[in-house]
């Protein structure tokens, strides 16, 4: 007889694989049927819809577990903070330069992977597991969240060729974006105070983020499939997207690894500077830019977990990343 805890092991280590596996099949069965117009309308309203849902409630359902009124800042926080920022606006700057050239896509895929707030559940796990400060990256997640809620509205309407003012292009922004990233915090800290029974529900559902995350990722792989075939700029700017997702990944990694290691956090800098939340990569490119550039959330998401998989086989051998 089967055992349910291996079953459940099983899917858990191979959820993200699961994921793709099911998003890339749905998508190719949808591309393929004979649906009507109004049909495929009513599907894309869905999905449009649901992916920020999932992504709100993974972020409550998260934060209902942080007790937000014990958190611990450091100066490590700030320099993260100012790295992330510079390095948005540097993109920014290059993009707006590119305007009008296919190749401005290559400047929103590196954008939106930088601006993306990290991903908040996996953080923490993966810098607990290997020797971190949990308390501190929770933190920074939280702290990264407000600041993509905050500056995206504020830089995007520099890149996007959107026929609004800047201005209309900031407030709309504005109301999608930050409501998705700051309504759950309000939501997990209201809940604690008021409602610790509910709190206490949250979290026996401890495997709920990570099923949430699964389907949504399900749907942000299924937008990047329908965007890799519809890509008008052609095979070498989606090779070119992908590398670009690479390099950003890469210097996050390193960058994040590199500044928290002055203040003796390299492994919570790191994991919070280049964990980013990818199925935010997919909606906020497919929303606010060029569909072209969302399917830098998907190849991102390999590449973060391809080095964190090297880094789990080296903590394993090693005792230490």
């Amino acid at each position: 007889m089967v055992n349910k805890e291996h079953i459940k092991r099983f899917i858990n280590q191979w959820i993200l694989l699961i994921a793709m596996i099911f998003g890339i099949s749905a998508y190719l069965i949808y591309h393929n049927l004979n649906l009507s117009a109004e049909t495929r309308g009513i599907v894309n309203i869905i999905v449009d819809w649901a992916i920020p849902t999932m992504v709100l409630a993974m972020l409550y359902i998260t934060f209902c577990k942080v007790n937000l009124r014990q958190l611990k800042f450091t100066r490590w926080h700030l320099s993260l903070v100012v790295f992330q920022l510079l390095l948005m606006v540097l993109i920014t700057t290059i993009a707006s330069f590119l305007q009008g050239t296919k190749y401005v896509v290559l400047a929103e895929a590196a954008f939106i992977c930088v601006a993306s707030p990290t991903a908040t559940g996996s953080v923490v796990v993966l810098t607990q597991r290997w020797g971190g400060n949990s308390e501190t990256t929770t933190t920074y997640t939280l702290i990264s969240n407000l600041i993509t809620a905050f500056f995206v509205p504020v830089l995007i309407p520099f890149i996007s060729t959107s026929e609004h003012t800047l201005t209309e292009s900031f407030l709309m922004i504005l109301r999608r974006v930050t409501p998705l990233l700051v309504v759950p915090m309000l939501m997990a800290l209201i809940t604690q105070i008021f409602f610790p029974v509910v709190v206490n529900e949250v979290k026996k559902w401890k495997d709920l983020p990570l099923y949430l995350w699964a389907v949504a990722m399900c749907l942000a792989i299924s937008l990047t499939l329908r965007y890799l075939i519809s890509n008008e700029f052609g095979l070498p700017i989606e090779i070119a997207v992908a590398g670009v997702s690479m390099v950003v990944c890469i210097l996050l990694f390193y960058s994040g690894k590199r500044i928290g290691r002055g203040y003796g956090e390299h492994i919570g800098a790191g994991q919070g500077l280049a964990q980013r939340n990818t199925v935010f990569i997919i909606w906020l490119g497919s929303t606010f830019l060029h569909p072209s550039c969302a399917i830098a959330g998907g190849f991102y998401s390999l590449w973060q977990n391809l080095f964190n998989t090297w880094q789990m086989r080296k903590f394993e051998k090693e005792g230490k990343i």
